[in-house]
């Protein structure tokens, strides 16, 4: 534990593990969330479920209440490094969290020591992103799109309390309506509508009635876009999305390998059933200063445990041959969610700068994030 970890209640862990997926689609979601709460015998209600939620989000426990988009499906999107000086990190790592395209940004124990996932609406913007950063760092950056996913689900169970919590598996589903008597939103429409929950929804006991009147929609409108969303998989989780270190989860590893192109399939398919493992993707190898084409993610509160996890895991798949390495994240730098669409006041200096003259932003907030 760190004077950054979060204290929560065992409520609040069992309103965590109940809620990082499918939250309610209903005009009352948290008496929704408090009724699923009631199928496992957990007594609570409508209130101390928003209440317990609001804390989460003051405590900086949460990123977000609302999507996690699909990054493909919804614009573009690539995990990217530097290799930076030390004494420069920290402003370095500033001079990236400029970028509202930047929504996951941290340090990891690696030659290439920061690591940061840009988005955008489309590969131009993703490109001009990615220029610009070099412009005003003077670095290259090493640029790793997705090639393949092979697991993604940071929405595990966690356990601070030291009291397992009962999981409800009650599927939320949208309330019923009919949809002949539901307007389909236009395309300016729904552009609107994923601009205003891409941030999360608002904290509000109706929020999504909140949403429906500052875009001039039905309550149901809303609902039912969002409902069309998941079901293509333009959204891939909707829910409480987690910064995992302020609970205690700051031993969190990115195993990369190099895995022979025939053999990827193979390993990665027996690589993402593993418990541990969170997230396990390919990207491509970027030779000669990087050499690895498969990532995977391990979360815990304990740095010893992760690496036992990580040497029982390599010898399980008989992968000891295997050229492979372990970045363990050290610091976290930003985190929010994919902001796929240009904000109006987002300004930043797209001119060349001397990096050593940056001043670093001090009063920047340490936040917790995603991968890392």
């Amino acid at each position: 534990m760190t004077k950054e970890t979060a204290i929560i209640s065992q409520l609040q862990q069992d309103i965590i593990n109940n809620s990082q997926k499918g939250f309610p689609l209903t005009s009352q979601p948290y008496k929704t969330i408090a009724e699923q709460l009631a199928h496992v015998n957990i007594v609570t209600n409508e209130l101390e479920v928003f209440q317990a939620i609001d804390d989460l989000n003051s405590q900086e426990v949460l990123s977000r209440v609302g999507p996690v988009f699909d990054h493909k499906k919804a614009g573009a999107s690539t995990l990217a490094a530097l290799a930076v000086p030390e004494k420069d990190l920290d402003k370095i790592a500033g001079i990236v969290n400029q970028f509202d395209q930047v929504n996951h940004n941290y340090g990891r124990e690696h030659v290439y020591n920061l690591w940061f996932v840009v988005t955008a609406s489309d590969m131009v913007a993703l490109n001009s992103t990615i220029v610009n950063i070099e412009l005003l760092t003077g670095l290259p950056v090493l640029v790793l799109p997705m090639e393949a996913s092979y697991h993604i689900d940071l929405a595990f169970s966690i356990n601070v309390t030291g009291v397992e919590s009962p999981t409800s598996n009650q599927e939320s589903k949208l309330v019923t309506f009919n949809n002949n008597d539901t307007i389909s939103l236009t395309d300016i429409e729904k552009t609107a509508l994923r601009q205003a929950i891409e941030k999360g929804l608002p904290t509000h006991l109706f929020p999504y009635q909140v949403i429906a009147e500052q875009l001039a929609l039905t309550e149901q409108q809303v609902l039912m876009q969002i409902s069309l969303w998941q079901e293509d998989g333009l959204i891939r989780r909707f829910g409480l999305v987690i910064k995992h270190r302020k609970l205690g989860y700051d031993a969190n590893a990115m195993v990369v390998w190099n895995i022979p192109n025939e053999n990827m399939d193979a390993v990665a398919l027996k690589l993402a059933k593993c418990a541990p493992v969170s997230l396990c993707y390919q990207r491509p190898r970027r030779l000669p200063d990087w050499p690895y084409n498969l990532f995977c993610m391990i979360h815990g509160t304990d740095r010893t445990l992760v690496l036992q996890q990580i040497s029982q895991i390599t010898e399980q798949l008989g992968l000891e041959s295997i050229e492979k390495d372990v970045l363990f994240s050290f610091k976290a730098y930003k985190q929010h969610g994919a902001r796929y669409f240009k904000t109006k006041s987002s300004k930043v200096k797209t001119s060349k700068i001397n990096a050593g003259k940056t001043e670093n932003n001090n009063d920047m907030k340490k936040q917790g994030q995603a991968h890392g």
